[in-house]
């Protein structure tokens, strides 16, 4: 994460070579690395039937707070990409935006919906703590969409989007555990969020503003993920 900006603006000669950069910049740096083994592991338990009952019966806690802490974080209106649109201006951005709240308005709808059928969260020694880090990474999220500085807003709204994409079908297995029917993804694909960059990116500034917005983007999502990993580790060891 540490390097997601710099490759991408010092070699940047032109709008379109910075928006390939940082999107896929996006793409790698993000949290489908911390994503996987989570998802495999609701994969994998469901299917086998030699685990053992303690390591089955951590599939409900993992399914909780995956649905709760995400809920928590992005469930509520207005979110990330909401709070952006007060702060992007250019017109090219809005097509962009429309789609993209409209997508987050029906994902909220799906948190919404994961969290009451996941039921509660498991209580772990610390919990107050995990409680006040959610909190304040939420107040982060809040502060990087509305940053004054021109592309900051934009490129934590566009990694955001991107890396959502990438790691949303865990939200689809859980959805399939809990016996609910997935939703469709209705946010702006790579190449739109590509070209949105693009368009933005037309000034050093600029571009550097958007790396800097969607690295601490990632950092916090990536650090959100990181967290209910943690958790899930943690029942691991104990089962």
């Amino acid at each position: 994460m540490d390097n997601l900006a710099r490759p991408v603006t010092a070699n940047a000669d032109s709008p379109h070579d910075f928006a390939v950069g940082l999107t896929q910049s996006i793409i790698e740096s993000g949290s489908q690395s911390v994503v996987a083994p989570m998802r495999k592991f609701l994969e994998d338990s469901k299917k086998a039937s030699n685990l053992r009952s303690s390591i089955k019966a951590l599939r409900p806690a993992l399914l909780a707070d995956i649905a709760h802490f995400m809920c928590i974080s992005h469930g509520r209106h207005p979110g990330i990409v909401d709070h952006a649109a007060t702060k992007i201006i250019d017109a090219p951005a809005r097509p962009w935006l429309v789609q993209a709240m409209n997508g987050f308005a029906s994902e909220r709808i799906y948190l919404n919906n994961l969290t009451v059928a996941a039921g509660p969260i498991s209580r772990q020694a610390g919990q107050e703590k995990i409680t006040a880090i959610i909190t304040a990474q939420s107040k982060s999220f809040e502060m990087l969409a509305t940053s004054d500085r021109m592309g900051t807003a934009a490129g934590a709204a566009i990694a955001f989007v991107l890396d959502w994409a990438a790691t949303r079908d865990i939200l689809d297995e859980c959805a399939l555990s809990l016996a609910l029917e997935p939703f469709d993804l209705e946010l702006p694909d790579q190449d739109q969020c590509q070209q949105l960059t693009r368009e933005l990116g037309r000034d050093k500034a600029k571009q550097r503003a958007m790396a800097f917005g969607a690295e601490q983007l990632l950092a916090q999502q990536k650090g959100l993920w990181q967290l209910i990993a943690a958790r899930h580790n943690e029942n691991l060891h104990r089962a």
